[in-house]
């Protein structure tokens, strides 16, 4: 992914859209008509250069068996930064046995040259075969964005062919080419000059070399000149009589959206057929089995996943592993996802203690739970069943004893784990997105054990909602539009009584993940949500409690994984906590007084194990109101921080929690 521009100000943050909830029967009519889903299983580190990174990049298998690695390379930035694109010069070359490595560092494939028609930078090579020759397309910039080839005969060995580029285009990058018929078909990333969107467009030819004049596939809604490309690295395949069409950075930096059509050169926002947690994805089939790759700029070399086709859509996990809250005892209760969907439960010894007993097994489900507590004082947990094809729910039966009922079916087939909201007489409400993200439904409490129907309350959205509750009470609740081409909120207007239309005008484009959301120490609602594809953190302000809305403005540039996770101190000042893509900078942000400005951001990931943190951490707070943040390894293992006091800016030294290995959440997006 190479940006044009960084987003340093708010007012691209105006489209408007809508969150209208689909007529009746849509949500069921495209579950029916759906053909297969697209997921991925965890992904692992198969190739680390060292000090230089790999981004988009493509995979080939020679004939001897032997597995060819091509990309974009450069030294890697400080922590945290973006690394700058002029400097990718090279194009890195490794070779391995398998996909899964071990993979060996060879010579650059080639160097820029600045005599060959004005070459500026070498990106996103995509390498194939055609009668015993191979030809690299790749991205040469240059005046008019060049597109550019080279062949070879060896994979080793590459010459530029002289009548030098294809052809130009506005910002043309990211090659991808498939023979599709009696055909060529070259996808790639560009502006329509037209309208000025970021879309996937195309040319055709019989021969490589020759190429037809461009036409477009798939357009997004955001433009140039409210985000950066979330368009790039064309990928498409065709399974099962369906043609699957990857790009991204979508759901942030690290994240690929998947889209469904049956014809090859024609896809649709609303045609969303999944997601793989990995960057710059290139699809692979070896052997039966189908890979993704993926590589990025703050990355640590190639990852692989193993691709699933399945028949139901992926879910959005938890952006965070555990969920945590205090318990009717004061004690904080931990629940995570482990191995194989094993749902754990840790409960602290004693209150403000730090200490937690053993994990212990909880349930089955298919993500992180949310866990709230009820107007009984009862803990209840809510997660999708491992598929996702129904919403679960488990209840502390006596929050004296700590004694628990057998989990329930509580709904029919979910998207995420639901967003919970209190009304002021305690009672909850679920808010559950829909399968692939089709609507969100809502459930009411109408007794300690009783609750009303489903019913639909909008949608479709681009990732799980978020609900805040104002000063008065009112609950509002936040989501993002189909690719986060818009932010919508929707409120009650009056305290536990009816809703108001959605608003889709509240803000956007922003990244396809859920908003993360606070309460200054007046009451004032704070909505939080990254940038398209995480340039920087977004920051939006209630002017008066309960009231109306400042304008957007920038809260860090720091590129974030996910929203921030968001917590007050005792204090009444709001502490944010975010992590960049790769895990390599995490970094803490607060209130410099309540209801005031913002400090600068500090780091806060001195002295953790492995260097690295999977996903922006969990933030939760001990009885005495000291915070706590729960963070992973890339391995899985449990780490916590808290607070040397309620309120402080000092941190106790980062500690393992539990011996037990968790699950990695994908950050965000649905896998």
């Amino acid at each position: 992914m190479r940006p044009r521009w960084v987003l340093t100000g708010l007012a691209a943050l105006t489209l408007v859209g809508a969150m209208t909830a689909p007529a009746a029967g849509q949500a069921a009519a495209t579950q029916a008509s759906a053909v297969e889903w697209v997921g991925a299983d965890p992904v692992h580190l198969v190739y680390d250069p060292g000090t230089r990174y790999l981004n988009d990049h493509t995979v080939i298998k020679a004939p001897d068996g032997t597995w060819h690695l091509f990309g974009i390379t450069a030294q890697r930035a400080p922590d945290g930064q973006f690394p700058d694109g002029g400097l990718e010069v090279n194009i890195a070359h490794a070779t391995a046995p398998a996909l899964a490595g071990p993979w060996t560092t060879q010579p650059y494939a080639l160097t820029v040259d600045p005599d060959y028609f004005g070459e500026a930078h070498l990106w996103a090579p995509h390498v194939i075969a055609d009668n015993g020759t191979y030809y690299m397309f790749y991205a040469a910039g240059g005046n008019g964005a060049a597109m550019n080839l080279a062949t070879s005969t060896d994979l080793n060995h590459w010459t530029r062919i002289p009548s030098g580029p294809l052809f130009r285009g506005i910002a043309a990058r990211d090659p991808y080419v498939v023979r599709i018929g009696d055909q060529w078909v070259m996808y790639y990333c560009e502006i329509n000059g037209a309208d000025h969107h970021h879309v996937v467009a195309y040319r055709t030819s019989t021969d490589l070399v020759h190429w037809s004049g461009q036409s477009i596939a798939f357009t997004d809604p955001s433009m140039d000149s409210n985000a950066p490309s979330n368009t790039e690295s064309p990928f498409v395949v065709r399974h099962n009589g369906s043609w699957y069409l990857f790009i991204g950075p979508r759901g942030g930096y690290v994240g690929t959206d998947v889209f469904r059509s049956s014809d090859p050169l024609h896809f649709d926002l609303a045609d969303y057929a999944g997601h793989v947690p990995v960057h710059a994805a290139e699809v692979v089939e070896d052997g039966g089995t189908w890979w993704a790759t993926g590589a990025g700029s703050f990355e640590h070399g190639l990852y692989l996943a193993k691709l699933r086709w399945q028949a139901t859509p992926p879910l959005w996990p938890s952006t965070a592993n555990p969920s945590s809250t205090v318990d009717a005892r004061h004690r904080l209760q931990l629940f995570a996802l482990g191995a194989g969907h094993t749902v754990l439960r840790a409960v602290e010894t004693a209150p403000d203690s730090g200490n937690f007993g053993a994990w212990q097994p909880f349930g089955v489900a298919g993500t992180v739970p949310s866990v709230v507590t009820d107007r009984a004082g009862r803990l209840e947990v809510l997660a999708p069943n491992a598929d996702g094809t129904a919403l679960l729910r488990r209840v502390q039966t006596d929050p004296a004893t700590d004694a628990w009922g057998a989990w329930t079916t509580f709904g029919p087939a979910v998207g995420a784990p639901p967003a919970t909201g209190k009304y002021p007489d305690g009672r909850l409400a679920v808010f559950a997105l829909g399968p692939g993200g089709n609507a969100i439904n809502v459930r009411v409490q109408t007794g300690t054990d009783t609750w009303s129907d489903w019913q639909q309350f909008g949608g479709p959205a681009g990732a799980p909602p978020v609900v805040g509750t104002n000063a008065d009470g009112r609950l509002e609740v936040f989501a993002v539009g189909p690719g986060g081409a818009y932010v919508a909120h929707r409120w009650q207007n009056t305290p536990g009584g009816d809703w108001s239309a959605w608003d889709g005008g509240f803000g956007g484009p922003a990244a396809a993940v859920a908003p993360s959301v606070g309460n200054d120490a007046d009451g004032r609602l704070e909505v939080f949500i990254p940038h398209p594809v995480g340039t920087g953190t977004a920051q939006r302000v209630q002017a008066v409690p309960s009231g109306g809305w400042f304008d957007w403005r920038q809260l860090s540039g720091t590129w974030p994984d996910a929203s921030p996770a968001v917590r007050r101190d005792t204090d009444g000042r709001l502490e944010t906590f975010f992590l960049s893509p790769g895990g390599d900078y995490l970094a803490r942000k607060a209130q410099a007084s309540p209801n005031g400005t913002w400090s600068p951001e500090q780091r806060i990931d001195d002295g953790f194990p492995a260097g690295q943190v999977a996903c922006t951490p969990a933030v939760t707070a001990e009885a005495d109101g000291r915070l706590v943040l729960l963070a992973l390894t890339p391995n899985g293992a449990l780490q916590r921080r808290t607070q040397s006091a309620p309120s402080s800016s000092t941190w106790t030294p980062w500690k393992p929690l539990g011996g037990t290995a968790l699950a990695i959440p994908s950050c965000g997006g649905a896998t």
